[in-house]
């Protein structure tokens, strides 16, 4: 039989602050949908403040390991290089760079993403 689960909703300050601004978010966008435009939601391609969002994560787990360590490891790098990467492809859509201007930063930050030991790259425990 399945237990009531008594710790909902779960996580931190870090975790409902990220669920209530996806909510905010989809709110916006329903609006914007209906032709009712909100003076603090200028953007055109407000949809990709979501894939920034999915920096956060990886921002998280990389703020958790120095906080613990007190140093900058493979781990952390690789966590911050995962983090630049959704950034960049957030900003793009956001700023609305061109992509043929902007695509070689890919190849840096994989570059980068490379410098992190192996052993960093599958972490147990995610």
């Amino acid at each position: 039989m399945v237990q009531p689960d008594d710790q909902w909703p779960r996580g931190g300050l870090w975790e409902h602050g990220t669920a209530l601004l996806v909510i905010a978010i989809g709110v916006a966008l329903l609006l914007s949908n209906f032709d009712i435009r909100l003076s603090w939601f200028p953007f055109h391609n407000a949809w990709a403040l979501l894939i920034l969002l999915g920096a956060a994560p990886s921002l998280g787990d990389a703020l958790r390991r120095y906080r613990a360590q007190g140093r900058v490891d493979g781990a952390v790098f690789h966590d911050l290089c995962t983090a630049a990467v959704v950034a960049t492809v957030a900003a793009i859509f956001l700023l609305d760079l061109s992509w043929s201007r902007w695509w070689p930063l890919f190849v840096i930050y994989a570059g980068l993403c490379m410098l992190a030991p192996r052993r960093c790259w599958r972490r147990q425990g995610r």
